[in-house]
C-alpha cells in the first residue's frame, strides 16, 4: 500500500532531526569543558570543581585539559592548576607536620630510652629559682630539638644519666620552653638559651628550644647537670681542680662585672683560645670561661663535643695544649670514678676526641 507523500515528508523531517541531535551529543565536543573549566562562583566557594581530579593525581601533573573554552596559559587556566598543585602540596605538608600527640610520644621514647623526663608545652613550669620561661607551642620547633636532644644525649655512655641521678635526685628534667629571662639581672645575664638548677630535688635544664638547639649548647648545660652530683656527693673538691690553673688565678665568681657588665665581653681574655696563639699559654677558652669553675669545665666540654668546623684553628689550638689536656683529663677520671659501669666503652666519645687533639 502506497504512503501518501505527506507522511513520507514528516517521516524524513523526523529521521533528520534524530540524526542530527545524536551528532551533537559524541565525546570530545563539549564533555571535557566541564572538568577543565570553572565558574567564578567555584573559585570564590570552594575547590570542590578540582577536588575529585587532583586527589588522583600528582600536584606537577594537575593542570587541566586544554580546552577551547580555556586555553592553556590563560588566566583562568593558570588559576585552576595553581590553586589544585597549591591544594595537594598543603595537604601533604599538613600529614607531615608534627602534632602535640607526635612530640609527647617523641617526648616519651626519648626519656625511656637516656632515663631522664622531658617536659613540653603546658607541662613546663614558668619559674625557677632565678629565671622565669615561657610556654612554647610550635610542635615543629618542639621537634626538631627532641632529635637533637636525641642525638646528643646519644654521645654519652648507656645508662649514664641514670647513674647521675641515683642517690642524688629524684629525676633529672629537661623543659623545652622560650624566653628565658633572670629573676634579678643585677646578678645573672638578663636572656639565656638555657639554665641548668636544683631545686625541689630535681635537676631542671630548660632550654630555649623557640631557636634552633645547637649541640655546644647541650653539652653545655649537661655539664652542668654532671656537675651539680659531683659537687653535691663531694665526687670532685674545687680545690684540687683549681690548682690546674695557672698560678695565682682565681675565678671571678660572678657572671656580671662591678658595673653591671656582662663578663664575657669585659673579661681578661689572657691565658684563653680567643687570644693566645701559643698553645702552651691557653689554660681557658675564653673569658666566660673565668667565671666560674663550672663554667670552665662547661665550656671546655662544650668545644670539645661539638661538630662545628674549626676553620680558624682555635679549637685545634685550645685542645692541643698540655693545660687544657691535664685539665680534662683529670675531668675525665673524675666521671669514670662517679659512673663508670660494665656498659661504658673501653674509650668514650670525649675521650676519643681528646686524643685526637693531642699534639
Amino acid at each position: 500500500m502506497t504512503a501518501p507523500w505527506g507522511v513520507i515528508i514528516f517521516t524524513a523531517v523526523l529521521f533528520c532531526s534524530l540524526l542530527l541531535s545524536s551528532c551533537t551529543a559524541l565525546p570530545g565536543k563539549d564533555s571535557s569543558s566541564a572538568a577543565g573549566t570553572r565558574t567564578e562562583d567555584s573559585l570564590q566557594t570552594g575547590r570542590e570543581s578540582t577536588a575529585d581530579t587532583a586527589s588522583a593525581k600528582d600536584p606537577e601533573d594537575s593542570a587541566p585539559p586544554e580546552d577551547p573554552q580555556v586555553p592553556a596559559g590563560s588566566q583562568a587556566a593558570e588559576t585552576a592548576a595553581g590553586t589544585t598543585a597549591e591544594d595537594t602540596a598543603e595537604s601533604s605538608d599538613t600529614a607531615k607536620r608534627p602534632d602535640r600527640g607526635s612530640v609527647s610520644e617523641e617526648a616519651l621514647r626519648i626519656s625511656d630510652k637516656y632515663g631522664i623526663r622531658i617536659l613540653l608545652a603546658d607541662e613546663v613550669p614558668l619559674s625557677y629559682t632565678d629565671y622565669t620561661a615561657a610556654v612554647l607551642e610550635d610542635h615543629e620547633k618542639i621537634s626538631a630539638a627532641l632529635k637533637e636532644l636525641d642525638l646528643t644525649l646519644g654521645l654519652y655512655p648507656p645508662g649514664f644519666f641514670t647513674s647521675v641521678k641515683e642517690g642524688f635526685c629524684d629525676s633529672i628534667t629537661i623543659c623545652l620552653a622560650r624566653d628565658l629571662h633572670a629573676i634579678n639581672d643585677d646578678t645573672y645575664i638578663e636572656s639565656a638559651n638555657a639554665f641548668t638548677t636544683v631545686q625541689d630535688n630535681i635537676v631542671w635544664l630548660v632550654l630555649n628550644a623557640d631557636e634552633p638547639l645547637g649541640r655546644g649548647t647541650l653539652i653545655h648545660e649537661l655539664t652542668h647537670v654532671i656537675d651539680y652530683r659531683l659537687l653535691g656527693m663531694n665526687q670532685m673538691q674545687e680545690t684540687e681542680w683549681n690548682l690546674l690553673n695557672p698560678p695565682s688565678f682565681s675565678y671571678y665568681n660572678a657572671y656580671l662585672d662591678e658595673d653591671g657588665e656582662d663578663l664575657r665581653v669585659s673579661g681578661s681574655t689572657e691565658y684563653t683560645a680567643m687570644a693566645e696563639e701559643d698553645a702552651e699559654k691557653i689554660w681557658f677558652w675564653d673569658s666566660y670561661s673565668k667565671t666560674f669553675a663550672m663554667e670552665d669545665r662547661a665550656r671546655l666540654m662544650e668545644k670539645l663535643m661539638d661538630d662545628i668546623p674549626d676553620e680558624s684553628g682555635t679549637v685545634r689550638n685550645c685542645f692541643s695544649s698540655s693545660h687544657i689536656q691535664t685539665k680534662l683529663r683529670f675531668y675525665f677520671y673524675t666521671l669514670r670514678q662517679a659512673f663508670e659501669n660494665a656498659r661504658w666503652p673501653e674509650e668514650t666519645v670525649w675521650e676519643a676526641r681528646l686524643r685526637r687533639a693531642a699534639p
